[in-house]
């Protein structure tokens, strides 16, 4: 767990549009080194997460001994009621997700946000691109404000991640972006 790297102060500053917020759920927590930052920064917010790793999901529970919930799921079938949570958010989860399961998964984080989202993933507009991606890196990339749009967010907001942000991933320089968007 690295709580400290560059991305995740990036992170933290995009939830300010977003807030106030009371509640915020990571998609694919893993240990939870962003909720970990994200309780620092704002310490009113109940946090939570989900991950497929139980491991992960483990090692977050004993770094954020009062979380409101760890626990193993899915991006794709969230355990939470209808806008259950203020903020849903992912980082480098949905990269993993082919078209069908990432479409499943934005729904779900439409039906449990009741403010908005954040992702930090991969994210180009051009399909070709997406592929050449897909083929070169073995990871997703989407095309965000389209496939937002498409399910009814608003105010969609794509900052693209430096090197500074992100060090030492010049082959996957420009496609790791911050989405933020309103329910």
């Amino acid at each position: 767990m690295n709580p400290d790297h560059p991305h995740r102060g990036v992170i933290v500053e995009k939830l300010k549009s977003l807030y106030p917020f009371r509640s915020i759920l990571e998609v694919g927590c893993a240990a939870g080194a962003n909720l970990y930052r994200i309780k620092q920064a704002f310490p009113q917010s109940d946090i939570g997460g989900i991950d497929w790793n139980e491991k992960a999901i483990e090692t977050a529970k004993q770094y954020l001994p009062k979380a409101s919930v760890l626990q193993v799921g899915e991006a794709t079938d969230v355990y939470i009621g209808s806008k259950g949570a203020d903020v849903l958010m992912s980082d480098m989860c949905y990269i993993y997700l082919d078209k069908k399961n990432f479409r499943k998964a934005i729904l779900e984080a439409k039906r449990v946000a009741r403010k908005g989202v954040l992702f930090c993933e991969f994210n180009h507009t051009n399909w070709f691109m997406r592929q050449m991606i897909r083929i070169t890196t073995g990871y997703n990339a989407y095309n965000f404000r389209v496939e937002l749009e498409r399910i009814g967010f608003r105010d969609i907001e794509i900052t693209k991640l430096t090197p500074k942000d992100w060090p030492e991933t010049e082959k996957e320089n420009g496609l790791r972006c911050i989405i933020t968007a309103r329910s």
